[in-house]
This record gives structure tokens, C-alpha cells and sequence, in this order.
């Protein structure tokens, strides 16, 4: 199916599948907005903004009243609707406390009319379910500011086929209270009492309509202003319905006869009356071509006039100030595809196009001029000559249309309207974002429009970016060429300048339609690919590339790949993510049956082969994990992986999933997350969530400063948008800031007004300089953490002890081969138990029970020197002098003999014992830290850092 320059717009709650699978697909019935329950955790202080795009989606609709000038509504496919306000600038009307139990298909309008005997009614027709009948009318009588629903339902789709061209809504010019509605599947309805009730007239005057594919059903409805009236009714009302033609009533809507009859491939899509009372058709055909039809009620005869044989689908706009001159437009405008006439179509000029823009400049920068999908084209009542023209990407004009070239100004300001697919603010970097249809953006400045798309002025939509953690400068991301389907194809491509320029990879891989993008945190030539699909039930294998997207390798090791990422458009699918820290990919798949864990893997040797860890967090289908679930790695945090399984909550791993995964308590459901900058008195990046917590029964967003032990609502929906959210993330460079992405009304920003911006933050320890890594081993009770700054390195670990047959303790590590000796200070050490320790070891594997021996410095019980000789054998402990922090340690490999001393000063060494392990060659050589205390963390600090190692008789010394 080829969608060309009426591409449906892509968001989770929509997909281009069978109405069978679309039952399976979705889904969640939910509310989204009341006011949370008290129990919610106290609310920060936040400001909310729009993150500047500037249109960006399909505007579907427009109304201009016919007798005040400037009142001008607008209606979007995902991005609900909008009136002109002051400054020229656009406000959205459908928020949380202008709709009553609002849900986020509200922002799907299919429909809406204005009232011209009465400038403050406004009608919304909002929706987007072709399986059931969710639909809805709501009706302002203050223009817009709240609305009512008369608890009516209809089949509704406001981001399916046909919603564009003519309004299915439509007031009596005459009667205010006189409503009627075409709907897709029910036939005409109408209303006599300002749409408190409505009765479906009958279908055997006016039949529903039939057409294949996406039903458009009874398509406009029209009155003639000029036709008289009957007991306070307009006379002549038009409604177009598919497979039959354009039906007419002459007595208010007793009768109607059917005045231009189409084919059975056929519909009348759009209508517009001239100012002597001849209306024009614009016919489109789902095969086939479409026409343009003339019709004169007086002599009650309607003449084809298609300015072109070939087009199938046609938009018209008559002149409301010259009867005779008409323009028409099919599909994309560009190439040939807009047209006028001036005798009422007895002959026809082709016109060109050109775009500009005075105050969204990305556009102007991109290829739109290549597409101009149309929605509708209208005259203005009131300026004579200015032509209106919403389309793909927002909202356009023209003040001079009798040349040859129509220019089109962009008129955009307030409009926010793309479908979020991602965003990542990096250490030291900008925003960056990605959206359908138009790739995404750098936002240099939040608070202003883009100057150009990403990375370049192409048609493409974005679905994931990714940061190196040890290189946060260095970008990628992925995208899908979306306005074709079902022929998809992807690209990616690399920043090293923190997204300002960007490098197309040099190859993609076989599979490449969207998905999840990864970069190594040690590596940037190493690279992790999960594409999505575009087949409901079809997942795919990850790719990974060593060479910078150059060229890419079939991953291994999953087992179930079709259940890793479906498709394309479901923007909040994460089932990809480097480690912030290290070298590893993580990657997930979900549980398709009933069966509540899903499968986690890692993989330690750049993506070419994935290993299922020994646990894995709940993530199943029936919990909508296939849809929402994500999983994200803590930045500075080795080994600490979070997943959100949707109604499966929120998980998290410090050791990437080696012991059982601990599940958030406080969280019921999650569906998007991310980390920002730890907040002040807090290591821990801060993480912020969309779901619901609490004990709340609405989503909101979420912020936890405590490693998910406690949440604060930040809002039930941020500048009053309840849209389903994509993306909620923080930023790693300003403590408090949140974005959130919605799938059809762009992003938002909030700032916690508690945190000073300004204020000069206190150094921050920078992550652990390569190849030092850092991870939790065994089961700690609380997570540790590392960082290091200026020769000092900070660790946090918990846990019962080092000893026994398991040990449980942070640790700050390298892998090594051969011989060796490492050496350390230990500066401090809280004293969270006498038994508490730091210091340095060598350890044969990651393992829990490994075989291992250190020499450790304790609070209260000198120094000891322990060693276990094999996996699960318990150790044993030779005590050192009495000495306490500030204190130093060695410990020395010599083969299979290991050897520790201890010195008060780091020069006169004294040797507290030797002991003989077989152990492997390749082991880990680094930094202990336990607090001897499952519940609390003991903080050291160890400096004057240093390593010697030995291999192939090539010594090699460092830190």
C-alpha cells in the first residue's frame, strides 16, 4: 500500500493492521487525568513549557467563522485542535480541565464546526477507534474553554484514511441548535437541541455509505447559507457519501435525493460553495481516478471539470469573493498538482508552488516543498484572496494567488504537533530529539524554534538516540523513512560534536526499519542495532558493527528475537541499551503467553553474542510490555539496568541481572523513563517516570531522587496535555529539568523552581576514567555506586560481608592476565559496622562465590588479608596491624601465589601473609568496598591508585 503524500500518522494507539489484530494490540483502558489520589508523595514546585518545534504534524481541518474575522480553529490527526489566538500564535484546546473525563483519543479529531449565528459554539468531533464506538462529540459555548459531552458514542477515526477534506460536523447557518454529524459507519445524525441528544436519520434517505479499505461513510456535510429557510432551518444541506454521491435536501432535511452520483470506487471528499450557490466536488477514488464536479442547484445538473485525468483525490476551494474562480488541489501539491481556474472551470492553470518562513526557520530548511500534503484548501471570508492551506507539517497561507506561483508563508506559531520518539540530554550537551516524519531536532535553546532538522532536510522519522557513557559528545541515531508503507527502509548516522553535525553510516543492516540504537560507553566504533518491523508479531536479532556503522554482523544468542520490538511506530519501545559504564549491551525480550518474566540478556563482547542472564525482570505481553516496556541503563552505574514492563512496574538490577531483580514497591505502573542529574544531596542520577505511583489511579509523572524508594507526582499532565506519553526522561546537566514527549503533541519541559539554576554546583565527580569499571557483587541489599575525581576514588557499597562462601560488596574493577600488584590508600571509611571494609583484591570472576584474595582495612578491626581457594569454598582471614584509615594496601600475583602488605606511609611495607590459589590467568584486579550492613552504605574514599601488571614478561604499569 503506497501512502505517498497522505501518510497516516504513526503513534502507539494506532496501527496499519488487520481489525483483528488491532484488538490484540492494545490494549489499556485507563485513566488518564483526575486529580491524584492524597496519598501521592508531597509535589514539587514545577514550571512547564513546550520544548519550540513549531507544527510538524498534520493539521486535518480548519474553520474560519463566517462572520467574525480572525476566529479561526484548526483540528490535527494526533495533536487535538487548536484556536488562533493573539500574537499569532495558536493555543490547544483540548486539556485536562477544558474536557470532561478526557482520555488520550480526545487528540484524534475527526471533525469539527463552528456556529454563524453564534460566535462562541464550537464542535469537536474526537476519536480514533474504527473497532468500537468511542467516539464523541464535544461542544464549547465559550469558544473553546470547556466543552460538555452529550454521552453519545460513534465509530470514530481521527488519524485514519480520509481524515481530511470536508468537515463531517455542521451547524445550521440558521438554527444554532440544529447539528448535524456523517459519521463513518452509522450514517447521517442529527441534532435539534444544541446537540444535547441527536437521532441517526434514516439510511434510507440517506444511506451510510460503502467504500473499500478505511470506511469514509457519509464524508461532509454542507449547508447553503443562501438557501432560505423552513420553520428556522436552512434549507439546502449537502452530504457527501462514499459509493453513492452527493445526497441533497431543498425542504431543511424532510427529503433528499442523491444530485451528483459517484461510482462504487468512488466519494465525494471535499466541498465548497461559491457565492452565487454552485457547489464544487472534489471526488476521490480508492482506484482508479477521481474527478472534480461542478454543480448548479438551480438547473439541478452537475459537469465534471477535473482539471486532470490521472489525480485520485482532489481538495476545492471556491472564491468567496469571485464566483468563478476556483482552486483546486490533489494529494501532494508539488508537481503539477494544484490548479486554477477563473470561468468556473471551463479552463485550468497549473501553478508552482514555493514555501518560506518567517518564524520557524526549520522548516524552510527542509524538502517540504518537494511534498505539500494537503488537507484542505479555503479562502478567507473576510481578506480577499488569501488562501489557507493546512497541511502535513502545520499551517500555511498565501496572500497572492492570481500568479503563476503560489508562495506559501508558514503560520505555525504555538502548534505542537510531532509524535516523540526520543530524547537524550548528555553530559555537556544540548537536547536533542527525535520525532516522526521529521527526523528531530538539536535545541540549542529550548525556549526557541530549531534552526534545521537533524541530520538533513530529508523525509524521515526518527526512533531512538543513544550517548557514549564514556564519551557523551559522541551521538548516534536511527530512522525509518515512515511515509511509505508497506516499503520501509532505515537509515542511522553518528554526531561527534554533541548532535550539531551528523555522518550518515556507511552500510545498515539487512533488517534496518527503525528499532533502538546503542553505543559502547568504552568504544564509539561499537555500535548495537535492534530493528523493529513493520508486521505485527515480528520481531528481529540485533546487529552490531565495530567500525561505526560501516558495516554490520548478525548478533547471536537471543533465543525469542520476534518478541523483541515489533513495530516501528510505537514510540515508547525500549529493548535496547548500552551500559553507561562499560563495554556491555543489554538487550529484552517479552513473555508472549502468561508467563510473567521475560528474558534479559548481556553481552560483554561488543553485541556479537548475547547471554540470558540468570534473572530477568517481568515483562509480558498481557502486561502491554510489548508496547511500553523499556529498559535503560543508570548512567555512572556499571551494571545497573532499570526496566519497566507497563503493568508489570518498574525493576532494576545493580548486576545486570546475576541475582534476582528488586522490584520498585511503590510503582504500579510504568511505562517511560529516564535519568537526569542527580539532585542536590543525592548521588544517584535522579529518574523520572510515566506511570502511576503512589497508590495513584491516573498517570502522571514521577520523580524519585532515592533510587526509586520514594515518588513525587510532578504532574497528571503537563501543560494540561493528557496525550499518552512516549519519552520522559531528565537532563544530565541541570538538576530537576524533566522532558516529556507525547505521541502527538510534541515535548514538554518542567524545572523544579526549588533548584537554583544559577547557583554554582558543587564539583561532581566524573565516572571512573576507562578501563575501570564498577558493579555490585552479589546481593548488596542496597545499590553501590563509584565515581572519581582529581585522583580520588568514591565508593558507596552495602552488603553483609566479604567472607563466607558468598560475598556481597562493590566493586571498582579491570580484568588483567598475568601478574600483577596493586596498591592503594585508603583515605576514610564510614563506619556502618565495625566490619565494614575497603580496600584492594584480585577476584577471579564477577562471581558471587568466586575464588578471590584481598587485603581490606576495617573501622574498627585493623586490617585483614582474605582469600577463598575455590568457587563456593569458604574463606579464610589473616588479621594485618591495628592500623585505621588513612591507611595503605598491596596485594601482589606472582602466578599462583598472592601476597599482602600494609604501611602506614606507602613506603616501609609490612607483609601480613601469603597464600597459593589456582586461579585463571585472566581475572579482575580493583577495589573493594562492603558496609557490613545490608541496609546501609559505607562511602570510602581511596586515592594514590596504582597498577603493575605483568604478561608475556611485558610489564605495564597505570592506574
Amino acid at each position: 500500500m503506497f501512502y505517498g503524500f497522505r501518510q497516516r500518522r504513526v503513534r502507539a494507539m494506532v496501527a496499519l493492521v488487520s481489525v483483528g489484530l488491532l484488538t490484540m494490540m492494545l490494549f489499556v483502558s485507563a485513566k488518564f487525568y483526575t486529580a491524584n489520589a492524597s496519598n501521592s508523595a508531597s509535589t514539587p514546585d514545577y514550571t512547564w513549557k513546550q520544548l519550540k518545534v513549531g507544527g510538524g504534524g498534520y493539521i486535518t481541518g480548519m474553520a474560519l467563522h463566517p462572520t467574525v474575522a480572525g476566529l479561526i480553529y484548526i483540528r490535527t490527526d494526533v495533536g487535538g485542535a487548536y484556536k488562533l489566538g493573539p500574537n499569532d500564535t495558536w493555543q490547544q484546546l483540548i486539556t485536562a480541565s477544558a474536557v470532561p473525563n478526557p482520555t488520550p483519543n480526545d487528540y484524534s479529531v475527526e471533525s469539527l464546526a463552528v456556529s454563524a449565528s453564534n460566535a462562541q459554539t464550537l464542535y469537536l468531533a474526537v476519536g480514533n477507534d474504527l473497532n468500537s464506538q468511542n467516539g464523541r462529540i464535544l461542544k464549547s459555548t465559550n469558544q473553546g474553554q470547556s466543552f460538555t459531552d452529550s454521552g453519545q458514542r460513534w465509530t470514530m477515526g481521527g488519524n485514519a484514511d480520509y481524515r481530511q477534506g470536508g468537515e463531517r460536523l455542521a451547524v445550521d447557518p440558521h438554527n444554532d441548535n440544529v447539528v448535524y454529524f456523517g459519521s463513518r459507519t452509522e450514517g447521517l445524525w442529527v441534532s435539534t437541541d444544541g446537540a444535547q441528544t441527536w437521532s441517526q436519520v434514516s439510511t434510507s434517505s440517506v444511506p451510510v455509505g460503502t467504500n473499500s479499505g478505511t470506511p469514509a461513510g457519509d464524508k461532509f456535510v454542507l449547508f447553503d447559507p443562501n438557501s432560505g429557510t423552513t420553520n428556522g432551518k436552512t434549507n439546502r444541506i449537502y452530504v457527501g457519501v462514499a459509493g453513492l454521491g452527493v445526497y441533497l435536501s431543498n425542504d431543511a432535511g424532510a427529503t433528499w435525493s442523491n444530485v451528483v452520483p459517484v461510482s462504487s470506487t468512488q466519494f465525494p471528499f471535499s466541498a465548497s460553495m461559491a457565492s452565487d450557490g454552485t457547489l464544487y466536488v472534489g471526488i476521490n477514488a480508492t482506484s482508479g481516478a477521481g474527478a472534480v464536479e461542478k454543480y448548479v442547484p438551480a438547473t439541478n445538473v452537475a459537469t465534471v471539470i477535473s482539471p486532470s485525468t490521472g489525480a485520485n483525490d482532489y481538495e476545492v476551494a471556491a472564491d468567496p469573493h469571485n464566483s468563478q474562480r476556483v482552486i483546486v488541489g490533489s494529494g501532494g501539491f508539488t508537481g503539477g498538482n494544484l490548479w486554477r481556474t477563473t470561468n468556473g472551470g471551463s479552463s485550468w492553470d497549473t501553478l508552482e508552488n514555493s514555501v518560506s518562513s518567517s518564524t520557524i526557520p526549520w522548516i524552510a530548511s527542509t524538502n517540504e516543498s518537494d511534498y505539500l500534503s494537503s488537507a484542505l484548501i479555503t479562502f478567507d471570508p473576510f481578506v480577499a484572496d488569501k488562501l489557507w492551506f493546512p497541511q502535513g507539517t502545520g499551517v500555511w497561507y498565501s496572500t497572492d494567488n492570481t500568479g503563476s506561483t503560489i508562495h506559501w508563508n508558514f503560520y505555525s506559531k504555538g502548534i505542537e504537533e510531532v509524535v516523540a520518539n526520543d530524547l537524550i540530554a548528555a553530559p555537556g550537551d544540548a537536547p536533542i530529539s527525535n520525532i516522526f516524519d521529521r527526523q528531530g531536532f538539536y535545541h540549542a535553546d529550548v525556549d526557541s524554534y530549531p534552526a534545521q532538522t537533524l541530520v538533513d532536510n530529508t523525509f524521515w522519522g526518527g526512533t531512538s538516540l543513544d550517548y557514549s557513557g564514556g564519551h557523551p559528545g559522541t551521538i548516534v541515531t536511527i530512522q525509518v523513512k515512515n511515509n511509505y508503507y508497506p516499503s520501509l527502509t532505515g537509515r542511522g548516522a553518528t554526531s561527534t560534536d554533541g548532535g550539531k553535525t551528523w555522518k550518515l553510516f556507511g552500510s545498515t543492516p539487512d533488517n534496518n526499519v527503525g528499532g533502538n540504537i546503542a553505543i559502547s560507553a568504552t568504544d564509539t566504533n561499537n555500535l548495537v542495532w535492534l530493528p523493529s518491523t513493520g508486521n505485527f508479531g515480528q520481531g528481529n536479532s540485533p546487529y552490531y558493527s565495530t567500525d561505526g556503522g560501516q558495516s554490520w554482523h548478525q548478533s547471536t544468542g537471543i533465543v525469542d528475537p520476534k518478541d523483541s520490538h515489533w513495530l516501528f511506530w510505537w514510540g515508547s519501545k525500549r529493548a535496547l541499551t548500552s551500559d553507561k559504564v562499560n563495554n556491555a549491551f543489554y538487550a529484552i525480550t517479552f513473555s508472549p503467553s502468561n508467563s510473567q518474566a521475560g528474558s534479559f540478556y548481556t553481552s560483554t563482547d561488543g553485541g556479537k553474542t548475547f547471554v540470558e542472564a540468570s534473572n530477568s525482570p517481568a515483562c509480558e505481553q498481557n502486561g502491554d510490555c510489548h508496547v511500553f516496556g523499556q529498559i535503560h541503563a543508570a548512567p555512572g552505574e556499571a551494571g545497573h539496568v532499570w526496566s519497566s514492563g507497563a503493568k508489570d512496574g518498574l525493576w532494576y538490577t545493580t548486576n545486570a541481572g546475576q541475582t534476582p531483580w528488586t522490584k520498585v514497591p511503590n510503582v504500579q505502573e510504568a511505562r517511560s523513563f529516564g535519568f537526569g542529574k542527580a539532585l542536590p544531596g543525592s548521588s544517584y542520577p535522579a529518574i523520572y517516570l510515566y506511570g502511576k505511583a503512589n497508590g495513584d489511579s491516573a498517570f502522571g509523572i514521577y520523580r524519585s531522587a532515592d533510587q526509586g524508594a520514594t515518588w513525587s507526582l510532578l504532574s497528571a499532565a503537563p501543560l494540561g496535555i493528557y496525550d499518552q506519553v512516549n519519552v520522559t526522561t531528565g537532563d544530565m546537566n541541570r538538576a530537576g529539568r524533566v522532558y516529556v514527549g507525547f505521541s502527538g503533541n510534541g515535548f514538554a519541559y518542567g524545572d523544579d523552581q526549588n533548584i537554583d539554576p544559577s547557583a554554582t554546583p558543587t564539583p561532581t565527580p566524573t565516572p571512573l576514567p576507562l578501563p575501570w569499571q564498577h558493579q555490585d557483587i552479589g546481593v548488596t541489599g542496597k545499590a553501590g555506586s563509584a565515581s572519581y575525581h582529581k585522583g580520588i576514588f568514591s565508593v558507596s557499597g552495602s552488603g553483609a560481608d566479604i567472607g563466607g562462601t558468598a560475598d556481597s560488596f562493590q566493586y571498582v574493577y579491570q580484568p588483567f592476565s598475568g601478574d600483577g600488584t596493586i596498591i592503594a590508600r585508603v583515605d576514610g571509611l564510614q563506619n556502618t559496622d565495625p566490619w565494614a571494609k575497603a580496600g584492594v583484591m584480585i577476584r577471579e570472576s564477577l562471581n558471587e562465590n568466586a575464588c578471590f584474595a584481598d587485603v581490606l582495612v576495617t573501622p574498627g578491626k585493623g586490617t585483614v588479608f582474605e582469600r577463598r581457594s575455590t568457587p563456593g569454598s569458604t574463606a579464610v582471614s589473616t588479621a594485618g596491624s591495628k592500623g585505621s584509615a588513612p591507611y595503605w594496601v598491596k596485594l601482589t600475583r606472582a602466578k599462583n601465589t598472592f601476597t599482602a602488605y600494609v604501611s602506614n606511609n606507602g613506603t616501609g611495607w609490612k607483609k601480613v601473609g601469603s597464600t597459593t590459589l589456582t586461579m585463571s590467568q585472566s581475572a579482575y584486579i580493583g577495589l573493594a568496598v562492603t558496609a557490613h550492613n545490608t541496609s546501609k552504605l559505607n562511602t570510602a574514599k581511596l586515592s594514590k591508585v596504582s597498577l603493575s601488571i605483568t604478561y608475556n614478561s611485558v610489564k605495564v604499569r597505570g592506574q
